[in-house]
């Protein structure tokens, strides 16, 4: 026979099991154990294929945490209206990851949200990347260029710290690629292959256009010409010229005496140093007496006197002028004298005495 079953021991089971899951729930709800990780959401306006719950997050390749909850934002938030049409933050995608604690402990004090603020600033973006191998996705956080990848604003408040996102790697490419495509198919390659050809016509044209017989015919003339000229140059006469006048300049040269310029040149030099010490002693001053040179002090004493001179001549011009007078008539009876004396030497000898005067008679 099998033993019957304690019912009492039953209902004591799940009494404590029920007991254990109401004070589980309590905990977690009350978020005891949530507090020594760090919940971040991110926003991605593209396809994350790849990334799923658990995922991990790595920071410049170091594993930070792991990928807590996917969903899209209008699930989670209400959106704003649009007018009867769909929102455009509808197909954005929400993701929200946990980091422990201790992997990020500067972000533990109070300053972490302006902490993480200057970090957002400099660039700090999440973007998906997957493994090459495997095709797992993953979160990567990295600085970026700011203004490359600006901050996608969101019209709610979100609910955990909001850490802005940036496109793929293979996205970025992919968009580029599309660039580059979207720009070869504007460009219209059947007009340029008939803008090339027209400008190939055109130089054939020109080419057939060109007379090159004629031209050929010129060059091959002015070439003669050249030539015939050049001959013509009477090479030979201007070699001789050239050796005549290099001799001419060798001879010049060689009749210069050399050694007598320098000799004169240096009695020359001589001489100069000479007439330089006698115009020296000339403006010196004589010996005994102090001052500077005498030759200013000389022409000082010369303007004196000729001062003194015109004064002189300037207070005493009417005597001067009858003295002056005086001697031109004596210079005068001189000329006479000498004059009739030239002409009729004997009358200094004998002259008539004179008359006798009336008075005496």
């Amino acid at each position: 026979m099998g033993r019957k079953p304690s019912y009492f021991k039953i209902g004591v089971f799940v009494i404590l099991a029920t007991a254990l899951l109401l004070a589980a729930v309590v905990l977690f709800g009350s978020g005891l154990f949530a507090k020594d990780k760090l919940r971040f959401e991110t926003y991605f306006d593209e396809s994350i294929t790849g990334l799923a719950v658990g995922s991990p997050v790595e920071f410049r390749g170091v594993r930070i945490g792991q990928v807590e909850t996917i969903t899209f934002a209008g699930s989670v938030y209400a959106m704003p209206p649009a007018s009867g049409r769909l929102s455009a933050f509808e197909p954005i995608v929400r993701v929200v990851y946990v980091v422990p604690r201790e992997t990020m402990p500067e972000l533990g004090v109070e300053k972490a949200g302006a902490m993480l603020q200057q970090m957002i600033a400099r660039g700090l973006r999440v973007r998906v990347n997957s493994n090459i191998l495997t095709g797992q996705g993953y979160l990567e956080a990295d600085y970026l260029d700011p203004n490359r990848f600006p901050v996608l604003e969101v019209p709610w408040t979100p609910v955990y710290t909001y850490m802005p996102s940036a496109p793929s790697e293979i996205t970025t490419l992919k968009d580029s690629l599309e660039k580059i495509f979207t720009r070869l198919e504007e460009i219209d390659f059947e007009g340029l292959v008939d803008s090339f050809e027209r400008t190939l016509a055109a130089a054939e044209k020109a080419v057939g256009d060109v007379n090159l017989a004629q031209i050929s015919t010129e060059a091959t003339s002015l070439l003669a010409e050249t030539r015939q000229k050049v001959q013509s140059i009477d090479t030979a006469g201007i070699s001789d010229a050239t050796r005549r006048l290099l001799a001419s300049l060798d001879q010049t040269v060689a009749d210069a005496n050399v050694p007598a310029l320098s000799g004169e040149a240096k009695r020359l030099i001589a001489e100069v140093r000479d007439t330089n010490d006698s115009l020296r002693r000339l403006l010196a001053a004589p010996e005994g007496i102090a001052g500077g040179t005498n030759l200013p002090e000389a022409l000082a004493r010369l303007n004196r006197a000729l001062a003194s001179i015109d004064r002189l001549v300037a207070t005493e011009k009417p005597e001067i002028e009858v003295i002056i007078g005086n001697f031109r008539e004596i210079s005068d009876n001189l000329r006479d004298l000498t004059e009739s004396l030239r002409a009729r030497p004997s009358e200094l000898f004998f002259s008539k005495p004179p008359r006798e005067s009336e008075a005496y008679k």
